[in-house]
Order: structure tokens, then sequence, then C-alpha cells
């Protein structure tokens, strides 16, 4: 197996004991601490076999709240830089206003 899906497999393995954790604290919060959820056994955590099936759908759904289109993120990345220009611009035309106005009047105009 590669180090990728190794890494990738402890990760959700660690995700897994936080959303345990959560899960006692909510119930811990809402007066129910006498049923929290186990901790998650010594098997939990050992990587699963490869073709096995994991619990990756529910990752998957996670994850797919979170997902932004790639057109909204081009089109965002976009909206940003014509703002940055613009404001650019008009720090440029203002200080060019400032140091005209400071010129004529050192001159007495």
């Amino acid at each position: 197996m590669s180090d990728r899906a190794n890494e990738l497999r402890r990760q959700r393995d660690l995700l897994r004991e936080n959303l345990a954790w959560i899960e006692r604290e909510i119930a811990a919060e809402e007066g129910r601490a006498g049923s929290p959820p186990p901790p998650l056994s010594a098997p939990a955590l050992a990587p699963l076999p490869m073709g096995a099936p994991a619990d990756d759908r529910d990752a998957e759904s996670i994850l797919a709240e979170y997902r932004t289109p790639a057109m909204s993120m081009a089109s965002k990345t976009r909206m940003g830089c014509i703002v940055y220009f613009a404001v650019a611009m008009v720090l440029f035309v203002g200080a060019m206003l400032a140091y005209y106005f400071h010129v004529k009047a050192s001159r007495g105009h």
C-alpha cells in the first residue's frame, strides 16, 4: 500500500475519534451522559484491507457539504482581482490628486 493511502486512513481514523468525542460532549451537555457512544476499539483503528467496504459514503456526504463548484471558485477569484485593481486605481488617482494639489499650493497658485 502507498504511504498516501496509509496517511489518508490514519486521518480518517482520527476524524472518527474526534466525532466520537464530540458525540460524548453533546450527550454530556444534554444531560444524557448515561449512554455515551463507546470509544473506538483497536480493530476499528486498524487499516482496512484493500477492497473492504468502508464508511467512505459517510465521509463523502460530509465532504460534499463543504465542496464548492470549480466555476464558483474561479468567478470569485476573478471578482477579487477586479476589486483589488479598482481599489488600487482609486488609491493611485487619489495620490496623484494629492500630489497635484500639494504642488499647486506650494507654488502659490
